[in-house]
């Protein structure tokens, strides 16, 4: 008789939603963990009768789908959030610049991501982007709860830093982290606005020293592009490409205000792009076109910016925004289907930054970061489309269960990990500092 297979825990019933490369849905199916990783994925009637889990967790009623992937934002924000308001992009940046450079410190970015990992955790969020200052207290949170975060050491000249010790400290970060488990390293630059071409080709040797990927801001709005235009006699995308830093292994965030040849550069380097809808509208910087760059076969993905600009981190809300404001904007209900909008929250992101293999999708091998949400729901009945309901009718509210390496962050709509009401506290008393 053969022996009964262990796993770590076992996932049954409920409606798969895989986003693998055949963007498989099973009904009734299973999922078998071990070891931070998906053993198996089974249909229904598949699972053999002498398994043994050490859980198991039943999501009948339920839909399973991959971890959303928030590509682009900036999450100790959370602590400016209604901060300013009603302002355009420059005006809006000068004052937030004027506080988070004389208040942030360490102890403060830590509080204020945390903050924003428990609203992550709730909207089905499990893995973020981050470009913030005071990194590493971001990225030691990160790895001692277990959330999965895409960081590193951003180059700038917000501030007016000492370039020897930013590009010095920039390094040790990157040695620091190298072998980190749930931190994946990137080199940023905040924009090409606010560096100089010594410090761009410092990032584009980072990039190269540590195989790692660079992102940055991009295009964002009209005054950024003729700003850049009167320094250099380029655009911020133009001149991108003359620091070679246009490729797959660049994600550009916002990209609001791309001219066609533009589009063509993109799409022919495979440059990345983060589509960032609301914080765009809020900001009056415009839409950006989105159905054009996906016809021209750029990947894009898709963030929340920072919660002082969106005002939330809930990635759900985003890709509705996303695919309603492109059918309006092009006046075609044909752009932008719930399959892309999906595909940007998950599969896209992880190809984005280079974690596909490991990332994006519910197939044997990858990491288990999962989302459990639970149709039983109102405003979720009748089910005719899956797909339908993801993007234009679930909410965070739905989200019932949370895994990032196996490892439950929230179970029956309850944080595991984190104690909100602590930190609420905690955040309460640092925002009376920004008054």
């Amino acid at each position: 008789m053969a022996s009964a297979q262990q796993y770590d825990l076992l996932i049954t019933g409920g409606k798969i939603v895989t986003m693998d490369a055949k963007r498989r849905v099973i009904d009734n199916g299973a999922i078998a963990i071990s070891s931070n990783r998906i053993q198996e994925i089974f249909s229904a009637g598949e699972l053999p009768s002498n398994y043994k889990a050490r859980k198991t967790i039943n999501a009948d009623g339920k839909v399973i789908i991959p971890g959303l992937i928030n590509a682009h934002s900036h999450i100790a924000m959370t602590l400016f959030r209604g901060f300013v308001e009603d302002l355009v992009l420059y005006k809006w940046l000068k004052r937030v610049w004027q506080y988070e450079l004389s208040a942030l410190n360490e102890n403060n970015v830590r509080a204020g991501s945390k903050l924003a990992f428990a609203e992550m955790i709730r909207s089905g969020v499990t893995c973020v982007h981050d470009m913030y200052w005071h990194c590493m207290a971001t990225i030691d949170l990160a790895e001692e709860i277990g959330f999965r975060l895409i960081s590193g050491p951003s180059i700038t000249g917000i501030g007016e830093p000492d370039f020897d010790e930013m590009i010095n400290t920039a390094r040790c970060v990157l040695e620091k982290i190298k072998n980190y488990r749930y931190v994946h390293p990137v080199i940023q630059a905040h924009s090409t606005y606010t560096t100089t071409p010594e410090m761009m080709h410092k990032v584009f040797e980072f990039k190269q020293e540590y195989n790692i990927p660079f992102t940055t801001h991009a295009s964002e709005n009209q005054a950024e592009v003729d700003d850049v235009c009167e320094r250099y006699g380029k655009t911020p995308i133009e001149l991108l490409q003359s620091y070679n830093l246009l490729d797959s292994g660049t994600i550009l965030a916002h990209c609001v205000k791309l001219q066609n040849d533009e589009i063509t550069l993109l799409s022919e380097s495979s440059t990345n792009v983060v589509h960032c809808p609301e914080s765009n509208l809020k900001l009056g910087s415009g839409i950006a076109r989105i159905a054009e760059l996906f016809e021209a076969g750029v990947n894009i993905c898709i963030g929340t910016d920072g919660p002082a600009s969106n005002n939330n981190l809930d990635l759900l809300g985003e890709i509705r925004t996303a695919a309603l404001l492109q059918k309006g904007f092009y006046e075609n209900p044909e752009v932008l289907t719930t399959m892309q909008a999906m595909e940007m929250a998950t599969i896209n992101g992880a190809k984005a930054y280079g974690l596909d293999k490991k990332l994006g999708s519910l197939e044997p091998g990858k990491r288990a970061d999962i989302v459990i949400i639970d149709f039983d729901k109102s405003h979720l009945t009748p089910c005719h489309d899956v797909y339908a309901h993801l993007i234009y009718s679930v909410n965070q509210a739905d989200v019932d269960t949370v895994l990032i390496d196996g490892k439950i962050l929230m179970d029956d709509g309850e944080l595991t990990t984190l104690d909100e009401e602590t930190i609420k506290a905690e955040v309460r008393v640092i925002g009376e500092q920004f008054k």
